[in-house]
């Protein structure tokens, strides 16, 4: 049965996670336990390798490796977590807390810890990207950035959110042609002036508080930050 494992936070220099994480995983796989043959000195990755020299080794027999140096966190990180949409965050899943400490010891740009276990459900939201039609409206003004049509500036007429698809019109072209673009090809220039809107219901509102109140709790991850 594989030894549990939880996940925990890191808060870093905004812009820098990447970077940091890059150095958290050099330290858990980049490095591997250095063992030393007793008897010439020459050094291997594991004990295993230095036993098998040893019984060819021409300075000497016998005897036992020697562990010059250990990576106490191989096999034991399951995973580094860096969400696109969270930024000044890393996530680190291990065994325990004491291997994060290890994690980012040195490391630059690590602004510190956050107490505690981060569970699943408080980070979900960021750890699923984001449908590529999500934030265009009809009426937006897009550039389209790839395809036949690169460069051109178009008028969101419809947004398929199924297949995250945007029919567009060309705003520089003299004829209304309806343009279909994947979302992934355009990028929001201008939002559409937003239509006058009645003020929330009580029932709106007091659903928003809850949504606050959850985010709030006392035991939830963004609390103890």
């Amino acid at each position: 049965m594989p030894p549990k494992t939880s996940i925990y936070a890191v808060r870093t220099t905004i812009g820098q996670e990447k970077g940091v994480t890059d150095l958290i995983t050099t330290a858990v796989v980049g490095e591997t336990d250095v063992w030393e043959c007793p008897h010439c000195k020459e050094h291997f990755s594991t004990k295993k390798d230095t036993l098998t020299h040893m019984k060819k080794c021409k300075e000497g027999k016998g005897g036992e490796p020697k562990l010059v140096s250990q990576n106490q966190l191989l096999g034991r990180v399951k995973a580094i977590l860096v969400p696109e949409t969270l930024r000044g965050y890393v996530f680190i899943e291990t065994q325990e807390f004491r291997d994060v400490e290890i994690a980012i010891s040195g490391v630059p740009h690590v602004r510190g810890r956050v107490g505690g276990k981060v569970t699943l459900k408080e980070i979900d939201t960021f750890l699923v990207p984001k449908p590529a039609a999500e934030g265009i409206s009809i009426d937006d003004v897009v550039e389209i950035i790839s395809g036949p049509f690169k460069g051109e500036r178009a008028k969101v007429s419809r947004v398929d959110g199924a297949k995250e698809e945007l029919i567009l019109e060309l705003l520089d072209s003299p004829y209304t042609i309806p343009v279909r673009v994947h979302a992934d090809f355009a990028k929001l220039v201008e939002k559409a002036e937003p239509a006058k809107t009645e003020e929330k219901s009580e029932e709106e509102g007091e659903e928003g508080e809850e949504e606050d109140e959850e985010l709030l709790d006392d035991d939830s991850f963004w609390a103890r930050d």
